[in-house]
């Protein structure tokens, strides 16, 4: 049986992309002008175009690529005396444009990548042919069960006028204008056309579900925060162009800025309330039961939230993605670490979905790139326990194990989400981290009590009126700075070398010497640290709404912190007659520091042994802990050993030199202990902590939920 025009139209075409036609077969190309041959020989390359990149890949040896030689051939046309105007360039350009965004699904992502490839399909557009190519390979001439309402509809688009607008996950997105005016001054309303790239569009999925799009989501009903198709078939979706840019754009606009934390909590904000706003609208300003596909997005993500020029937040391209549902063989893929789990693993949509990608976006915006692995990045941890606790309470691989932060009840209600995200992000603005000033920060970090106080008593005063039973445990927690802020105070008056009074009066006498002045300089250092290590780690964390009796005793021991150079520094400068103990306070202290590192670090390390097989969230053995944890409590230990050598020697008269030891463990306790443990490393290390008995009081949870 001879071969129709149209295949032996697809069987040439394939030859010139290949690289392989004669100069006969070239100018067959160049002199069709039945546009229906063409485009049914189009159509049938790009319904197998996959199958046409295998071969084309398998029998190169020179690593070139099948988007390379679709360009390559489109410009060997061109070159030809009469290409410029021939029809086929229109659907060899549309063949190029298809492969080069389909080659960009198949790799790693790559922001450079992409824009240059978005950059070619761009440059194929001041070529009109490509419109007349796209009108009818996506319209009724390419798929002949285009419905009358569906041609209707196509037919009202000037094609003369499109322009690439950007690359979508499963399709190309077109901007033009209506061929017809709306009115008698000749204004042309601006449309967006999305076309759903080949093979794609043959997936009974995602062509239903395109074909569904309009009907779906375009009705009066719908949310106005919705971009509304005005109509749609199993190959494309029109709609009104919405102006604005895209969120996706915004934040790379915005990382380009380097922003610091101060900026980067400011947008996370910003950002939250414009999403969980839309959100609400889009879900009719009632809970949410169970999922409910026209009241919720589920494909949430930056380049599919459009920020209008009055700065409200526009959603497109709603429902279920395909791509990554693995109905397509790509199951992580730019977008797809917004997705939730549960979409991802083919699994029914929850009522929860979109709250997992709008954690996964806030995630992004403070840590500066998405998690990829499920888990909340260590530096939100580092910057506020509280929204550590929060976000990762939006990300939990489990739908029914999401939102336990949240007052319980039936339904989502994402209005009371917004609430409490705005309410977290005005805890967090507390912090020194939060602050403008870069000096402020700085001397937080410094400083013995780390602005922790009025910190924590900020944030009471909120909790107090937000939720009793946090304010709770914020009262509790600040009962103890505060002690530990008067005991780094009453170290300073019982170690002071002279008073402020003496030195105003000039009536200050000389440096003590001997055993007080040894005894004082050892008693101040480790004050400075006990105040330091408390307030940088240990202030924000506790045990309780944790059982069992090992949680209660290190709860007890990081709360005896607050208090434990005050024993040792009244030993120590009691009387004359009590200067020789320095050495046995110092030690003792710091076996009470270690033993109280250990109880910290086996709790924590047992709850995340016991997380991991409930929660998703929970790091990785290997990562639990941030700079070396899991250390500190045997180097304490250490230098306990240490400094009772140096007292055992001195008082045996072994070591002669009593200052010279003095001096070398105030380097160490200033330079080692407070310097790069407490002040640099101390807010990871509590963020650490945080997220392990944040882990603990989620199980406690989830038991009283009757969930496991």
């Amino acid at each position: 049986m001879s071969a129709t025009p149209s295949e032996a139209f697809a069987d040439v075409l394939l030859e010139e992309l290949n690289g392989r036609t004669t100069p006969e077969g070239r100018r067959h190309l160049l002199e069709t002008v039945d546009e229906s041959v063409m485009t049914a020989a189009t159509v049938a390359v790009l319904r197998d175009i996959l199958d046409h990149i295998t071969d084309y890949d398998f029998e190169r040896t020179d690593n070139s690529k099948f988007s390379d030689a679709c360009r390559t051939a489109r410009l060997r046309l061109l070159d030809e005396p009469d290409g410029p105007t021939a029809p086929v360039i229109g659907f060899v350009s549309l063949i190029s444009l298809n492969v080069t965004l389909l080659a960009r699904r198949f790799e790693s992502p790559d922001a450079e990548k992409q824009r240059l490839a978005d950059l070619y399909a761009g440059s194929l557009f001041p070529d009109l042919a490509i419109g007349r190519a796209i009108e009818l390979v996506y319209g009724p001439v390419g798929h002949p069960a285009t419905t009358s309402g569906e041609a209707g509809f196509w037919s009202t688009i000037d094609f003369s006028s499109l322009e690439y607008h950007k690359a979508g996950t499963t399709s190309f997105i077109l901007r033009g204008y209506k061929r017809i005016p709306d009115n008698e001054a000749g204004a042309r309303s601006a449309l967006a056309v999305k076309c759903v790239l080949f093979p794609w569009n043959k997936l009974s999925a995602i062509s239903k579900a395109t074909d569904q799009y309009a009907q779906r989501y375009g009705a009066e009903a719908v949310s106005p925060q919705v971009v509304k198709p005005t109509a749609s078939s199993g190959q494309w979706v029109l709609m009104p162009f919405q102006e604005g840019k895209t969120l996706g754009e915004s934040l790379a606009e915005f990382e380009a800025g380097t922003p610091g934390m101060a900026a980067r909590i400011a947008m996370a904000e910003y950002v939250a309330d414009k999403i969980t706003n839309a959100l609400h609208e889009l879900s009719c300003r009632q809970p949410i039961f169970e999922a409910d596909p026209q009241r919720q997005h589920l494909d949430l993500s930056p380049n599919n939230i459009i920020i209008d020029p009055q700065g409200n937040a526009k959603l497109i391209d709603l429902g279920i993605n395909h791509l990554y549902s693995r109905q397509v063989g790509i199951a992580e893929h730019d977008d797809a670490v917004y997705v939730a789990p549960e979409i991802k693993n083919n699994k029914k949509a929850s009522q929860t979905a979109d709250v997992y990608s709008l954690g996964i976006i806030l995630m992004q915006i403070l840590a500066s790139t998405p998690p990829r692995d499920g888990r909340t990045p260590e530096i939100i941890w580092s910057t506020s326990p509280n929204l550590g606790r929060l976000l990762e309470d939006l990300i939990e691989e489990r739908p029914e194990r999401r939102l336990l932060a949240m007052p319980h009840a039936p339904g989502l209600r994402y209005d009371v989400l917004r609430q409490r995200l705005a309410f977290c992000f005005e805890l967090v603005r507390q912090e020194p981290v939060a602050g403008e000033s870069a000096a402020k920060y700085l001397a937080a970090r410094i400083a013995p009590t780390s602005r922790e106080f009025s910190t924590q008593f900020e944030q009471w005063r909120q909790w107090r009126d937000e939720s009793a039973f946090r304010g709770a445990y914020d009262r509790y927690l600040l009962f103890f700075t505060a002690l530990s802020s008067l005991a780094w105070w009453f170290i300073v008056s019982k170690t002071a070398l002279a008073t402020a009074a003496d030195i105003v009066v000039g009536e200050a006498e000389g440096l003590p010497a001997g055993s007080e002045l040894h005894a004082k300089v050892i008693a101040l250092s480790q004050g400075l640290v006990a105040a330091k290590f408390y307030q940088t780690v240990l202030a924000r964390v506790t045990t309780r709404g944790i059982p069992g009796f090992r949680a209660r005793c290190t709860e007890v021991a990081m709360r005896s912190m607050a208090l434990v150079a005050v024993p040792t520094t009244v030993l120590s400068t009691f009387s004359p007659e009590w200067y020789w103990v320095w050495p046995w306070t110092c030690a003792g202290g710091a076996v009470a520091v270690a033993l109280t590192n250990w109880a910290v670090w086996a709790t924590a390390n047992d709850l995340l042994d016991k997380s991991q097989r409930i929660l998703s969230t929970a790091p990785d053995a290997s990562r639990r802990f941030a700079r070396g944890y899991e250390q500190w409590w045997w180097t304490m230990l250490l230098y306990a050993m240490i400094i009772a050598t140096i007292g055992a020697g001195v008082q045996a008269g072994r070591l002669k030199d009593t200052s010279a030891y003095v001096f070398i463990l105030v380097v160490i306790t200033l330079g080692v202990h407070y310097g790069t443990k407490c002040a640099a490393a101390g807010p990871a290390v509590g963020g650490s902590i945080a997220r392990a008995f944040s882990a603990g009081q989620r199980m406690e949870k989830l038991r009283n939920r009757g969930i496991i």
